[in-house]
């Protein structure tokens, strides 16, 4: 799908189809425009494929007439789907007077309303990118903390693998993020070093800076929750076999408590005790072996209980 936009007093705006503006975006781009872009911009067909693979890292390239930036963003998130953060490659290839971007799904690059003014020319744009992806990542985070202290409540009282494998998806989202935010980082140098060959001015260059700083703390973000996630994990596990123990406990006592009473009613049938008892010819006899019963199992439960560990609050 194509796209294209202009920078206007300083926002960037969608263009109409017949007038393609300087700024022009490919979401999932088909054969066609993969020859086209190739044949008429001369953009690299491994560049082009590396623009689209999601495990390719975060890089820049000279070519004759363009650079091309290899940057990292997070994928769409859908929460009703799974717990899995996965992250995807951008392609941004920056002509003199124009930008052409490469993204394998069609998602937005731009924070409409919502992103300060900074960064109105061409190079400027692809700050913007850096400046997008790195808050993109940072939501992300948020939601990935709020999922792990979901899951850290439910661990306390579960005995299923549930939320132990919904932990381990968040670990590996998380490695996923700390090796993706790291990869930007090293680009984010590589562009300061290259400040003036691709042209930012002061005020762009004080905007990469500040894009540099929120990266690098994004990724220590990701390392941090990373750490705690893998430091609790024997922990969790350890709680979930506790609660197990506790219900396997609770279901041997019940199990202590009736295997008296089995053995009472088991001794003989039912109707072969009423037998007996119309022999005797004492009408609350039923009533007492009832009564029996009950005494029994309470004996049984006191004693039980009296050897059995306190549950510790």
């Amino acid at each position: 799908m194509f796209s294209s936009y202009e920078i206007i007093d300083g926002r960037v705006v969608a263009c109409p189809p017949d007038s393609p503006g300087r700024i022009r975006v490919y979401s999932t781009p088909t054969e066609a425009e993969k020859r086209y872009l190739i044949d008429n911009y001369g953009i690299d067909e491994h560049t082009f494929a590396s623009a689209l693979d999601e495990d390719e890292i975060s890089r820049i390239e000279y070519e004759s007439n363009h650079c091309a930036v290899i940057m990292k963003r997070p994928r769409s998130y859908d929460s009703e789907k799974s717990l899995d953060f996965r992250v995807t490659s951008v392609g941004a290839f920056l002509f003199k007077d124009m930008l052409i971007v490469l993204q394998s799904e069609s998602a937005p690059l731009f924070e409409h309303g919502k992103m300060p003014i900074r960064g109105n020319t061409i190079q400027g744009i692809l700050l913007r990118l850096l400046h997008h992806s790195t808050h993109h990542f940072l939501e992300h985070l948020r939601i990935i903390r709020a999922i792990s202290d979901e899951i850290e409540n439910q661990i306390e009282f579960s005995v299923t693998n549930k939320a132990l494998v919904n932990m381990f998806t968040l670990l590996k989202s998380l490695t996923y993020y700390e090796s993706a935010t790291s990869a930007n980082q090293l680009l984010m140098l590589k562009l300061k070093t290259d400040a003036k060959k691709l042209g930012f001015d002061e005020d762009e260059m004080d905007f990469l800076d500040d894009i540099t700083v929120e990266n690098k703390q994004c990724d220590n973000l990701a390392g941090i929750y990373a750490g705690i996630l893998t430091g609790m994990s024997d922990a969790r596990v350890s709680v979930v076999s506790n609660n197990l123990a506790i219900i396997m406990r609770y279901l041997a006592m019940i199990n202590i408590v009736f295997l008296p009473l089995s053995i009472i009613v088991g001794m003989g049938g039912m109707s072969e005790f009423t037998m007996m008892t119309e022999k005797i010819w004492w009408p609350h006899s039923f009533s007492a072996l009832t009564m029996l019963m009950v005494v029994a199992g309470y004996v049984t439960y006191i004693l039980v209980k009296r050897d059995t560990p306190a549950k510790k609050r």
